[in-house]
């Protein structure tokens, strides 16, 4: 009998001790302005997401993006946009007229069918990361996280991680600027 509550015992720390590690992957949720949101954002599982200027959007492998995997196309396309602030009546609603935000919404549309997702925003050490959701309850572990990749694609809003913000943790991404232009 001792056993057995040892066992049940340790199962039940193990699922609290996995649950908080899906929790702070990713850090706090953060809100992101369009600029941080703009370009191509991956893992290392392999998922790709590219969210544009022009409000479209393009995801690969984003089944390896959700903790479970997910009910949508595995390649999609669509429109985004940011959810706005709780408004009246506990209601909260996605427009292009927002320009930052803590959750974007992914409004997906495929040969297959429509289908709803949303990237939760959170900040670390790292950076900005997305946590790809259809559920808003659920979340992410640190392997489906999204991370702006090292060089977007030009079409997309291009941008590379620089050497100094990698070392200084913030990873921080620099627009690609001609000389002389201003910030």
């Amino acid at each position: 009998m001792a056993t057995q509550v040892k066992r049940t015992v340790f199962l039940a720390a193990v699922l609290v001790g996995a649950c908080a590690a899906c929790a702070d992957a990713g850090g706090r949720t953060a809100s992101m302005r369009e600029s941080e949101a703009l370009g191509g954002w991956t893992n290392a599982a392999g998922a790709r997401l590219t969210l544009g200027a022009d409000r479209r959007m393009a995801g690969t492998a984003l089944h390896n993006a959700m903790l479970g995997g997910t009910s949508c196309p595995d390649a999609v396309t669509g429109h985004w946009a940011f959810f706005g602030p709780l408004g009246d009546a506990n209601t909260v609603y996605a427009d292009d007229s927002f320009t930052s935000g803590d959750i974007i919404d992914l409004d997906i549309r495929s040969s297959e069918g429509a289908c709803l997702m949303s990237a939760q925003v959170h900040r670390d050490a790292r950076g900005f990361s997305l946590c790809l959701v259809e559920d808003p309850d659920s979340g992410c572990s640190a392997r489906e996280l999204l991370r702006p990749a090292p060089h977007a694609d030009a079409a997309h809003g291009s941008r590379t991680v620089t050497r100094a913000a990698r070392k200084s943790g913030n990873n921080a991404r620099r627009a690609s600027m001609p000389p002389g232009a201003k910030k």
